[in-house]
């Protein structure tokens, strides 16, 4: 293998893990193909024949094909496709809105090499989705950013009304490219073959449900717009990570951390065990849970590894290198007291710091505060891990607003309270505040439906903090943090299923993937 051929196999691998924007492909791809020495129609064609590679792939034994073809260059990619299928004595139809309706660009010359064949486009109405073993969505591109038109939202809904698997090209149709919201309504696709870049919108959220299984194809000029585009975000998972270094022979308990998890409110003690326990499972040397008195006994309860206080708060904070607060603190007198009692030792003593669950939304109440901001700004490093709602109550919006755009909202939790935000759900976004170097943004590949249970955000709260005690800068807490989480819900579906997960199933398997097991 030459260097040169070296070289773009590792800009392609590298490529396939950048999010870019929709419109930064469609303003980038012609130069990236100019510069391969690629025509615009040539690139067509590899993304009807990467199209239909994949195709061939997930459903080797497939004998009838229906392309559902709309009227720009996504249609143009089903055309090829389709002639490539025929080609092969796979029985192929293509249906859409006007059959007769001429395309123009580099989509007319697709669709005339599929006439040539002597083979016909029938309309919508003409066809019964049910009688074919594949669909093909060719229907809309990343260019659609309006509500998607009447006849096109019925084609939809009546394509997810079947039982047919689907392959999307580039994106299902009805999404929006950079968020994954349905316009309103979107194709649910068993398979997407997405070309040149990854989009926002396929990977964090809804969109990663509509997308089925994400493929890449980068139509061999992944290397010449690597060189030139600019990624809004990287995915990530543990594979992707380096291993975590091996322990100094003349270590000692007190050298990998101490973590103060404060929670535990009264009736609560389950949520401030899991981030304790989680943290101890990922190395830290030493933890101290400060909490409601009547929790004692359910924190202590079969885990002696765990120290207890739940007195001298300020006692606690100067024995700790980090500090997790949230999980189980409540908001009520109590929980207010220790809030207010850890943000005034952080003013004058600033300390690594994760804020979860209820420190969430008292975080959010005092959020202009300025006192509260000074602090923030403060702190060597600061995490905060909301789901949607709790990004909706640090935002002061709606759930909605978060989930139209997870990477906006992330953006602005991250810069509002001058920190590392991790949004979770379906495609973690783990934004920087922005003082980092580039990429400042990452998405977690890894996760499952399973792990939406009780307690596994108490989990993470732990590993994040457990990586911060031991001296992880934010980014990398977070990173780290998340995709070992991730990581081990994976294994533990792969072994057992995702029904049923808890979150101290994922204890073991965190403690083998931090030791590269």
């Amino acid at each position: 293998m030459t260097l040169t051929n070296l070289l773009t196999q590792q800009a392609v691998a590298i490529l396939a893990h950048k999010i870019v924007r929709s419109e930064q492909v469609r303003t980038i791809e012609p130069k990236a193909a100019q510069i391969a020495g690629c025509t615009m129609f040539e690139l067509m064609q590899r993304a009807g024949e990467a199209a239909f590679n994949v195709l061939k792939r997930e459903w080797p034994e497939v004998q009838s094909i229906i392309v559902v073809a709309g009227n720009g260059n996504n249609a143009g990619d089903g055309y090829i496709l389709a002639k490539l299928a025929k080609q092969q004595g796979i029985n192929v139809v293509i249906t859409c809105e006007q059959p007769k309706r001429e395309l123009i660009g580099d989509a007319k010359q697709a669709q005339l090499e599929w006439l040539k064949l002597g083979a016909k486009t029938l309309q919508f109405s003409e066809v019964d989705f049910t009688e074919f073993d594949v669909l093909v969505d060719a229907l809309l591109g990343t260019g659609v950013t309006g509500e998607v038109k009447s006849a096109f939202q019925d084609v939809i809904q009546q394509i997810n009304q079947t039982d047919i698997p689907v392959l999307s090209i580039d994106l299902p149709s009805g999404m929006q490219a950079n968020t994954g919201q349905a316009l309103p309504v979107c194709i649910k696709a068993n398979v997407t073959v997405t070309f040149v870049a990854t989009k926002p919108g396929l990977v964090s959220g809804i969109g990663k449900a509509f997308c089925g299984k994400l493929t890449f194809a980068d139509l061999k000029i992944g290397a010449e717009f690597f060189g030139i585009t600019h990624s809004e975000a990287q995915l990530v998972d543990w594979s992707m990570l380096q291993r975590l270094q091996a322990r100094p022979e003349h270590s000692n308990k007190g050298s990998f951390g101490k973590l103060l998890c404060i929670g535990g409110n009264q009736g609560m003690a389950g949520a401030i065990r899991l981030s304790a326990e989680s943290a101890l499972r990922c190395g830290v040397g030493l933890v101290k849970v400060y909490c409601h008195e009547s929790s004692s006994i359910g924190i202590s309860a079969g885990r002696p590894e765990i120290m207890l206080m739940h007195k001298n708060l300020e006692t606690a904070l100067d024995w700790c290198s980090c500090i997790v607060i949230g999980p189980g603190l409540g908001q009520d007198d109590w929980a207010h007291q220790q809030f207010s009692r850890l943000f005034e030792y952080l003013k004058h003593h600033p300390k690594p710091l994760v804020i979860d669950a209820d420190g969430l939304n008292l975080l959010a109440s005092v959020a202009d505060d300025s006192n509260i901001q000074n602090t923030l700004a403060g702190l060597p490093s600061l995490v905060i891990t909301p789901h949607p709602g709790e990004a909706s109550q640090l935002l002061n919006c709606t759930i909605a607003k978060i989930e139209n755009d997870r990477y906006l909202a992330s953006q602005n939790i991250a810069q509002k309270y001058q920190s590392t935000c991790v949004l979770k759900g379906a495609g973690t976004v783990i934004q920087m505040d922005g003082s980092h170097q580039e990429p400042q943004c990452f998405v977690c590949k890894g996760g499952n439906p399973g792990m939406a249970t009780a307690g596994m955000g108490d989990l993470l709260t732990g590993v994040i903090g457990a990586f911060l005690a031991q001296g992880f800068t934010s980014q990398k807490a977070a990173v780290y943090g998340v995709c070992a989480h991730a990581e081990a819900g994976d294994r533990v579906a792969i072994q057992y299923g995702q029904r049923g997960m808890i979150a101290t199933d994922l204890l073991q398997p965190l403690r083998a993937i931090v030791n590269g097991l």
